[in-house]
Parts: C-alpha cells; structure tokens; sequence
C-alpha cells in the first residue's frame, strides 16, 4: 500500500480528482442511475458580467454538499448549471470595455455589431465561470448547461409571452416607471436601492397652503394638492380649484382627497406632481386628475420649463429655490431632513419616475386557465403567488423570510418588463404602420451570418467594381487567408444553408468556405454589390463622399448612373424574406458585399433610410449576425419592423427551473419532456435572501401560471458575506475583498468551502477573513494526518476486512462505535434539516476531539484497533465528502476500493452500534484523565514529567489504569483507601483522585508562592469592583468596554477561589 505523503498539498490532487469524476460522468444522473427520489437543484444561473465572487462561492458549496450527500443516500441528483445573460449589466460592461478600448459608443457601431461584440465577451466569460466552478469542486451535469438567451430558452421565453399577451397579462400603454437616466432604461421597482441620506425639506408657500417637500423643482408639473379625507383642517378645501403663484407664474390645481396622504407629514397637504411620482400618479388615476411631464429621459427638465430647460433636475432644484426665495414663496427649509432616496441597482443612479409607454404584467388581473390547478376557478398572479407559499406548497427557510416574502408580494404592482437596451431577449412584437394592432409571435428567429467576402484585388487597390462580367477580381492571398480562418471558425455552426452573391470574390469565398461546410448554395442576384455606375474602378472615397454628401439626391433616384438607394433595399429584403419563408427558423450563411451587408441590417427595424445607409458593415473576411422571423403579416414582411425594446432578464430566469429541464429539440409547443417528468419541481432554490424578490417570487409567478406547480418545494437563502468587522466587501476595500479562487489556490479549495460553510446558517451574514480559511486548511491537514497515520500502521491485511461488531470489544472501542453511530444519526439529521454548519462543526468535534485525541491516543496503548479503525476512517470521509470532496477523495483512493468516494453509499445510522452504558462509563474515564490533567497545570507540574497518583476505585477504572498511565503521563498508580496527607484532591462520581504533592513540591515555598498570589488576585479585584461601581464609567463607557471590565471581574474571583482551595489542600 502506498504510504500517503508527509504533507496535504492541494494543487497535487485538485485538478486530477475533478477531471477523474467529469471523464466518469459522475455529475449525470443518467450514469450513476440512482434509483431513489428526484432530488434536483437548478444553479441559480451567474451573471456572464465576469468572474465568480464570494456570494457565488458560498453558493456552489452549499448547494454542492447538498448534491453530494443526497447523491451519496441513493437519490436520483441533477444538479443543472447554466448562465444568466443580465442584460443591463453585461450591456453596461461591454459599452465601458469598448468606450475605454476603442472610444466608441454602441450607437457608433450600430445594433448588430454591438452584439456581436458583446457575444463575444459573454463566450470568454462563460470560460471564465465554467472553469472556477470546477475549481470549487462543483458537481454539476455539464451536459445539460444551458443559458437564458440560447435557442431554447429563447423560445420558451417568446412562447410564455405570447401565452401572457392572449391572456390579456401582457399590455401596454403609457404608466409611471421607474427611469435610469445612467442605463436609459426601465427598472422594476426590485432593481431600485433604497440610499438613507440627509436632505433638506422645503416648506412652499403654495396659495392657501403652505407644503413640505424635499422636490421643489417639480412644482413646475404639479395639477392638484392632496389631503387625508379624515383631516378636518382641509375639509371645506376639498374639490375646490385655487390659483397658485409660481416661477412661471400662475397656475391652477385642484384639492383632492385621498387615504394615501399622510396627516402627520409637514401640515398634512402635499403636492401632486403625477408624471414624477408613483404615489402622486396612484391620486391622479383615482381622482382623474391631468398629468404634466416635466423631465425628459436624460434627467433634464423639458421645453415647457421655461428659462430652466435642459437643466438638470438637481440644476433646476438650486435655480429654482433662488427664484422662490426672492418672490417669498420659501417659508423655511430644513437643512437635516432623513430622506429616502431611490437609485439604480446597477450604476447607483437617482430614478427618476416618469411617465413612458412600456410592456407591463399585470399581476392583479384574474384570469381561469383549463388544466391548471392554480387559475382553475380564477385567479390573480399575485393571489397565486401568494397561496403556495400559505398553504406551504413551498418553504422558505429560514421562515422569518415568509413575511418579507408576504409583505412584499401583497403590495406588488404591475411589473414593466420591457427595457430600453440591446442586449437581452428582443420584445416579440412586430409593428406595421398600416395595422393598429402590434402582431405577437413566438416563432423561432432565423439566424442569419452575413459574411463579407475576403479581400479582393478591387479591395487591395481601395476601388469600386460592381462588374459581373470582371471575372478577374478574385481574392488576394490576404483574402484567402481570411476566409480560410473564417472557415475554421464556423465549421462547427450549424448551417443549413449557403446563400450568396454570383461575383467571382463571393463565388471564391464560398468554395474557401465550403471546403468545412459542405453545404448546398443559392447564388443569387439579389445579393449583388450595389451599382456604382461611372465610379466603376474609380476611388472608393470618392463614391463614399458623393453619397454622403446628399442622400435625398440617390435615395430615389441614379445620379451618375449609380444604384439608388431604394433599388437595392428592394431587391436586399425581397431575397432575406425569400429565405425567412423558406428557412424559418434555420440557421443561413449570406455571403456578400459590404452595401448589402449594412442593408440586411435595416430589414424588421423602425429606422429612417438614412439610417439604414448609416449603419456599418463587416471588414473583408469578417462577418456579423442578425436575427428575423417570419412574421405573418398583410403588408409583407419587408414593411414591419419589430419592436426595439428588449424584455427585462427577470422575465427570462423566472422561467428558469422548467426552461432548463425542456429537451435540446424542444418543438416550442408543450412544457414537456423527460427531465421535466423527472425533475420537475425541483426539490431545492438555494440563492441569497438579497435576491428573495428580484428572482424567486419573479419563478413562483411564472411556473405556476405556465406549469401549473410551483418551481421549488424549498427556499433555502444564505446571507451575504462580509468581512472580519461585519462590514460588507467592497473593492474600495481591497485590503478585506477576498477572491475565492486565489483564497482556493492559496490554501486549497476544501479549506475555502469549509470556511463559507461552517459558520454559515440560514438567512444570516457570514465573516470571513484569511486567518478563518487558514484555519481550515490546517484543519484539512488534520484530517489527512489522522488518515495517514491509521494507514502507516494500519496491517494490511485488515485494510479490506468487513466490520463486525465482537462482543470482547474494549470500552475503548465499545465508545468510539456508540459516538460514531450518533454521530452519523445526528449529521443525517440535520443535513435533512438544511443545518449544515451544524453537521460540520459535529463532525470536526468528533475528528479531532473524541478520534484523533481520544481513539487514536489510547490505540497506541491498546492493540487490534485496526478493523475499528479503517471502518471509522471509511465512513468518516464518506460523511465529510459533501463537505470537502477533495482531500477526502484523495485519502479514499489510498483505502483499496474499486468504487471513487463520490459514488459511494452515505453511512447508516445502527441502532446496534449504541452503548449508552459504554460511553458514560468511558466519559468517566475522561473525566478522571482531565482532572489529573487540570492538577498537572495548577501546581505547575512539568508536563513532561510522569508522576505517580493516588486513586480510590473500583475494579471498572482498575482496568482502564494503562490508558489512565499513558494519556496523563502517569509512571505508577497506587490504589489507596483513604486521602494521603499532603496531597491535592479531585472528585469523579465514586472516583477520588490524589496528587502527593509533597513528593512534588517544596510545600512551605508553594504556600507561600499561593499567598502571594491571592494577596495581588484579592488588590486586582478591588481595583476592578472600584471601576465597576463607578456610576460615571458605567454610564459613559462602550457596551463592549463594560462587559470586557465584567469578565476580567468574574474570572478574577473565580482563579481567588482555585488558588484558596489549592492552599487548604497544603495548610
């Protein structure tokens, strides 16, 4: 048997045990082929904006040792990852990282381009995410990744819309939203921050009334002022008209009751602004009152703002004030006001509410849906949400949680999904101006690659050549190379098609190309450059410059005997709707010319002609993608344009426990399929509290009105983690901000899970900090150690032996098997009962108290410890492998099992293997060792030293003398009836236990010595009680700082009274 090395290193084994299970399809439930209960988990899916931090570490580890130990008990696991795209983080990362490389804004290259670039940073972070989840172990089913934006979750996501919008769930108009004048989109009122900060609260003269406000600026859009109906100071006010003076002069508003008003705020009126407030907006729908906009998209106030136009709101705030200040419509300004202020999750922006005509769910409307159980006598979205967690169709754990949960879904409002950014599912809507109604389609997109051909030798000299007879313009050796590369990198799409332009640089290309592809080709006319009439061979800026400088002159007609603009959109969307209709939702490769390229760009948008001619195309050799659905549509598909908006990534991921389980060739029709049948609802949500209801209510809301079950029976939250003071990490921090995967590779990856785990409980906050996960690497070391040596001295031939219980067994081992055996029912227990910090924190007692300090002590006395040994060593990693997969891995290949540890059956409780009368007869003998131990320290005996004791006991302890000899340093035990004189004294149960300490000690010096020390205890104490029974220390003195004096008290007095008795036992 190979001995296992001195020391743990991690970096040996990591890498090598990871790879070993992924080969071996460990992580598919279909090989391991478990025949117990489904137990599934969905990876709350990581944003692909980077890399993994803390919160997702914290994650991978619990839910991981979930996986594993159900794995381990014969449950049929899946655990599924995959990747969130997060729409306006990723989008927002991208524009800085392309801004910052290139100083260039998405606008400047366009849509497609955009996303093309963004699909490319998306690619590189999913490598990225991919490769530090497997570093932390993680035993998820590769083979069934997925992520919000591929082909099938895209179609399941244009599927529910499409199922919402025939339920009239789906609408659209004109509301009050949350505004990013930063991210120039919507929020949904989850993704806003709530800032507590100090303002100052204007108190306006205001006609009759005098109004708090900390928004003096939005007078400017004010219609009404509101009451409490029950407020008698405003009674005779109500429904009456009144002129108010303003910066712009007079104005009207009416007086309105309603309970939303607080009495108690300021005189108890307020001010109506209704396209700046959703408050304000709620009295204006009720009391019919007009709505008066009076800040645009960027945050600055709007034309009808007189002199303060194009300032910002904050701007017009300062100008605004002066000017009220000098008419005398200021009665006063608190200067410390506790405010409340809204910002964006993402850049921390002020939302600015504002009207805007949005997608919304509404989730109050009721709705009866056939075969589902939820809307079967008719139901709101909200109501449903509500209900499963009520009647406990799903638990939230920790359950203080259910009524945040409550609170927050009870005053839900109507959910905007739609968004203002490119990145992310784009709306399935379509548009066509001579229809009223917007057409809805869940029909799956083609995708297009529009690939430019190589360089040409017209392309090497910078001239035009629309020829089709120029046979000798073929590709440059550059451009051969091109598109050999090219080749390389699409042979693995998917194609069902060639399309392609019939010059000879296109015809070139697409033989380079089809050399991988193997593809059948149209060439087509349609896809011809564009005619440069008399710039034939003539300078490609001169033709540029003609074009720009007066598109109107060539956007309808041939000057210079050039291709009008229109000829060739003609011409461009008849041949992309020839294959829309005929490779509907197929995959197509165009291959063309630069003109065409950007013209295939404007088809299905809402942009003028000019802008189409401004958009951009490929360089020679490159390619960009884009997306079209065959929409059916009176007009033809060449004249609707869809919807620009992108739906909110919450809309997307609230899919996401079933979209994940949908077979790879989901027809978009059922939510059906096997792993659906198998793992659906999925047993456990594990995600953080912060996320409660940006994501978990989003799943509730969406499964049950699509699958008609809930999404989870579970809802385990974690808390966030934060540094050793309990503040939270920030990168403003670097010096508290610990990286996962460079803490993994510092002081191994178990050593990281251990920390996020052990400590961790449900719904609260966790420290961490270097010293704890050292901690827990030399806690592993520890482990390994114990595990090396019961394998150096292990006999070899015992290292297979079955374990049977032997009725001449030793207390000793009678113990250890009794301790084993509740602790693996007391872990089973409460990993059932998702405690896994306590699991832990058992499991490490029992290693490295009652094994390595107790067992493996007296085995060096006692023989034949073996077969106990290995057993206990087997099923003790077992029991730590969900915990800490690798080293305990590695031991396990050191033990002769055919089968890894990972695929092994988790320990039984045996009600057999119970002793109570063993181990409290062995508590005893503990018991005794540590008081001779605690008499050893008290008198200062060197620990080295053996010393002989004094006992008066009965036959049982009698044989346990040697153990008693070895583990307390003992050179001889002398039975005795009576108390020797001199000598120090412990009490056990009938156990009494003598130090001679005359043999030990000059006992007229250790007398002395104890005086000595009582007299400076007795001083210290008097000091301390001074300090306490000082009304001024106790009354300004930090909490802290008092408990701190407090314990030095208490453990003063209590070391007086060791040290009293220690001086009777002499006298």
């Amino acid at each position: 048997m190979k001995e296992l090395p001195k020391a743990y290193c991690p970096k040996d084994f990591e890498e090598k045990i990871y790879n070993n299970w992924e080969e071996k399809k460990f992580f598919n439930p279909d090989t391991i082929n478990n025949k117990g209960k489904a137990f599934s988990i969905v990876l709350p899916p990581p944003n692909v904006t980077g890399s993994l931090h803390l919160g997702h570490a914290a994650m991978l580890a619990i839910e991981d040792l979930m996986i594993r130990y159900k794995r381990m008990q014969g449950f049929d696991t899946l655990w599924l990852p995959g990747f969130d795209h997060a729409a306006i983080a990723t989008q927002n990362v991208v524009e800085k990282k392309i801004f910052n490389d290139e100083g260039k804004t998405r606008h400047d290259l366009g849509r497609e381009a955009f996303l093309n670039k963004v699909e490319d940073f998306v690619s590189q972070s999913k490598k990225t995410i991919t490769n530090q989840t497997r570093k932390m172990g993680s035993s998820v089913d590769w083979s069934r990744e997925t992520y919000t934006l591929d082909d099938v979750r895209s179609m399941a996501v244009r599927k529910v819309f499409k199922m919402m919008y025939d339920d009239g769930l789906v609408i659209r108009g004109n509301r009050i939203v949350n505004w990013c004048p930063r991210c120039h989109t919507t929020l949904a009122d989850d993704e806003i921050e709530y800032k507590e900060t100090k303002s100052k609260l204007y108190w306006l003269k205001y006609g009759p009334f005098v109004l708090a406000t900390t928004r003096p600026e939005t007078k400017l859009g004010d219609t009404a002022v509101a009451v409490n109906p029950k407020d008698k100071r405003y009674k005779s006010m109500i429904g009456k008209k009144y002129m108010i003076p303003g910066v712009l002069g007079e104005f009207e508003i009416t007086v309105v009751a309603d309970e939303a008003v607080d009495p108690e705020f300021g005189t108890g009126a307020v001010k109506v602004t209704p396209a700046h407030s959703l408050v304000d907006y709620e009295i204006a729908e009720r009391n019919e009152l007009p709505i008066k906009q009076i800040i645009d998209e960027d945050g600055r106030m709007m034309a009808n703002c007189g002199k303060y136009v194009g300032m910002t709101s904050l701007e017009a705030r300062e100008s605004i004030v002066k000017d009220m200040k000098a008419m005398g419509l200021i009665e006063k300004i608190d200067d410390d006001y506790d405010n409340k202020i809204s910002v964006c999750y993402r850049c921390k922006t002020v939302i600015e509410p504002l009207i805007s005509d949005q997608w919304f769910i509404d989730v109050n409307k009721k709705i009866t849906k056939k075969g589902n159980k939820y809307f079967s006598n008719g139901a709101s979205l909200k109501q449903v949400a509500i209900k499963v967690v009520k009647d406990k169709e799903i638990n939230i754990i920790p359950e203080r949680f259910e009524k945040v949960y409550f609170h927050w879904m009870e005053n839900l409002h109507n959910w905007c999904i739609s968004r203002q950014i490119w990145f992310g599912h784009q709306i399935p809507v379509w548009y066509d101006k001579d229809l009223k109604q917007p057409i809805i389609s869940d029909a799956k997109p083609t995708e297009i690659v529009l690939q430019r051909h190589g360089e040409a030798k017209t392309n090497e000299k910078g001239v035009l050549s629309s020829d089709i007879d120029n046979l000798e313009n073929g590709l440059t050796g550059t451009g051969k190379k091109q598109i050999k590369i090219m080749a390389e990198k699409l042979k693995n799409e998917k194609f069902d098609i060639i399309y392609a332009s019939d010059f000879s640089r296109t015809k070139e290309t697409v033989g380079i190309l089809n050399k991988e592809l193997k593809l059948k080709v149209i060439f087509d006319e349609r896809l011809r450059e564009v005619g440069v009439g008399e710039f034939e061979g003539k300078s490609v800026g001169d033709f540029v410059h003609f074009r720009e400088a007066d598109f109107e002159a060539w956007r309808n007609d041939s000057p210079k005997g050039i291709e009008s603009f229109l000829h060739q959109k003609k011409r461009v969307f008849s041949c992309l709707t020839d294959i829309l209709k005929k490779y509907s939702g197929k995959k197509v490769l165009v291959v063309s010319h630069g003109d065409v390229l950007r013209m295939a760009q404007g088809m299905h948008k809402n942009l003028t002609d000019e802008e189409i001619f401004k958009l951009g195309y490929p360089e020679t050799g490159e390619n960009i993608k884009i997306k079209l659905t065959n929409v059916e549509s009176p007009n033809g598909l060449e004249n609707i344009y869809q919807d620009s908006d992108t739906l909110d990534t919450w809309f997307s991921s609230g899919l996401w426990t079933f979209s994940t389980l949908l077979p790879e060739d989901w027809n978009g029709k059922k939510f059906e399929g096997k792993d659906m049948k198998r793992f659906h609802p999925t047993t456990v949500m594990e995600t953080g509290y912060d996320i409660l209801f940006f994501w978990v209510a989003r799943m509730i809301l969406m499964t049950t009105y699509v699958k008609g079950e809930v999404p989870f029976e579970n809802v385990y939250l974690h808390g966030l983690v934060r540094d050793k003071n309990g503040d939270k990490m920030s990168k403003s921090k670097p010096e508290t901000a610990i990286d996962p995967l460079q803490a993994g590779d510092k002081y191994g990856f178990d050593a990281v899970r251990l920390s996020l785990l052990i400590g961790n409980t449900a719904g609260n906050d966790i420290r961490l900090y270097d010293e704890k996960i050292e901690g827990y690497r030399n806690f592993v070391n520890k482990l390994w150690n114990i595990s090396r040596y019961i394998l150096m001295t292990l006999n070899p031939e015992k290292r297979d032996s079955k374990f049977e219980l032997n009725k001449n067994v030793s207390l000793s081992d009678r113990w250890i098997l009794s301790k084993f055996n509740t602790l693996i029912q007391d872990v089973t227990k409460m990993l059932d009962e998702y405690n896994f910090s306590g699991a832990g924190d058992l499991l490490k007692e029992f290693t490295w108290n009652d094994l390595a300090d107790w067992y493996l002590e007296i085995a060096k006395v006692e023989n034949d410890k073996d077969v106990v040994l290995i057993h206990i060593l087997k099923n003790l990693l077992k029991m730590w492998h969900p915990f800490m997969p690798f080293v305990t891995e590695a031991i396990w290949q050191n033990l002769g099992s055919e089968q890894e540890l990972m695929v092994s059956k988790f320990p039984q409780f045996d009600k057999k293997m119970i002793d109570k009368e063993g181990v409290k007869e062995f508590e005893q003998l503990q018991v005794v060792i540590g008081k001779i131990r605690n008499m050893r320290s008290e008198y200062k005996i060197d620990p080295a030293k053996k010393i002989k004791i004094q006992i008066k006991a009965g036959e049982r302890l009698q044989s346990q003398f040697g153990i008693i000899m070895s583990l307390a340093r003992l050179e001889k035990i002398e039975l005795v009836i009576e108390k020797p004189e001199k000598s120090a004294t412990a009490i056990v149960s009938d156990v009494e236990i003598y130090l001679p300490l005359a043999e030990l000690l000059d006992i007229d010096k250790e007398i002395e010595r104890l005086k000595s020390e009582i007299d400076n205890s007795k001083k210290y104490v008097l000091g301390l009680e001074k300090k306490l029974g000082n009304e001024e220390f106790m009354k300004n003195a930090p909490e802290l700082v008092v408990a701190e004096e407090q314990r030095k008290f208490n453990e003063a007095k209590e070391k007086i009274e060791k040290l009293q008795n220690q001086l009777e036992e002499l006298e």
